[in-house]
């Protein structure tokens, strides 16, 4: 149901950064790689707000964390969660920038 409502968003023409990743933590729930890298690239293209990636980032933590315990490794969604925090970081660093202007 969650991925059917997401993906018609996205169908929709109209995604936001939430709907993208949605897709992106449903895809690296379903251990796709290839899902998980095309909603990853479109849910950096779509943050708006450097706090947005920072919420995607501890629940794909909690995900890997969780796998971790039972001895799943996806080696893969840690490089995922890795940049959407450095993107989230950069964002932040950027806006306090402009606010010292």
């Amino acid at each position: 149901m969650v991925s059917y409502a997401a993906e018609r968003r996205i169908a929709s023409g109209q995604p936001d950064y939430w709907d993208h990743a949605t897709r992106l933590e449903l895809a690296v729930l379903a251990k796709d790689e290839q899902k998980t890298t095309d909603a990853a690239g479109d849910a950096l293209a779509s943050i708006r707000e450097f706090w947005e990636p920072e919420t995607t980032v501890r629940n794909l933590r909690l995900i890997r964390e969780a796998r971790k315990k039972r001895q799943e490794a996806v080696p893969w969604a840690k490089e995922i969660e890795d940049e959407l925090s450095r993107k989230g970081k950069e964002m932040e660093k950027a806006l306090k920038g402009e606010v010292k202007k």
